[in-house]
């Protein structure tokens, strides 16, 4: 699920417990949906970062001789 649709669904949500939802229960829920939110966010820029090195790291020149010279090994 990319960032936009996971921010309509939660808008959704958000919108269904206003509607739905007694006050008593209703500032829990929409914490837990707040929490959930953060939580994705953190992941997402994590997994972003992970990705940012991992590809700065493969356009070295030492990281792209070691692929050439692992992918000769593997092929013989």
């Amino acid at each position: 699920m990319n960032n936009q649709a996971f921010q309509a669904a939660r808008t959704q949500l958000e919108q269904l417990i206003h509607n739905n939802v007694d006050s008593k229960e209703k500032l829990t829920m929409l914490s837990l949906v707040k929490d959930m939110a953060d939580a994705m966010e953190a992941e997402q820029d994590i997994a972003d970062t992970a990705l940012r090195i991992g590809y700065a790291k493969r356009r070295t020149p030492l990281a792209r001789i070691q692929d050439f010279i692992l992918g000769e090994v593997r092929a013989a």
